[in-house]
């Protein structure tokens, strides 16, 4: 079998054995998660800043902002400079709870790594860095 051909059969079963065994109903996508926390760090945002920060559709994360508004982990706010402008900001309990949402979510992905030595961690993630970067400029050229 070609080595690309075994990278991505390989790659997708690894993302399908990681949300077969860490996502349960009720709790956060991974989507919704980094959500919360590059909210977290810009304070306030719009929607479209998060399509692009996500490389998702408005459609995608105007989902996403539903649920977890719906949840009470975001809430909209107006802009006060254009009031047809709508930004998204943590909840209360959103500021409170985040950071513990992320350790708790990294204690539950450990079983991922827990294979592999440091160096080769550190050799994981320098090329899904690598990976990530290539498939932004990839989706840059297509627009």
């Amino acid at each position: 079998m070609p080595l690309q051909r075994q990278l991505i059969q390989n790659t997708l079963d690894f993302i399908k054995n990681i949300e077969l065994k860490s996502h349960k109903k009720g709790e956060l996508s991974p989507l919704q998660l980094r959500t919360l926390v590059f909210i977290k760090d810009k304070g306030c945002v719009k929607s479209s800043d998060l399509a692009k920060q996500f490389n998702v559709t408005p459609a995608t994360i105007t989902a996403q902002i539903d649920k977890l508004v719906n949840s009470g982990w975001l809430e909209r706010c107006d802009d006060g400079n254009d009031r047809r402008v709508i930004n998204i900001t943590l909840t209360p309990k959103a500021q409170k709870e985040v950071d513990t949402l992320v350790t708790k979510t990294i204690e539950k992905y450990d079983w991922v790594f827990k294979s592999l030595t440091k160096q080769e961690q550190e050799q994981f993630l320098n090329l899904v860095i690598k990976i990530n970067q290539n498939a932004r400029k990839a989706d840059l050229k297509e627009v």
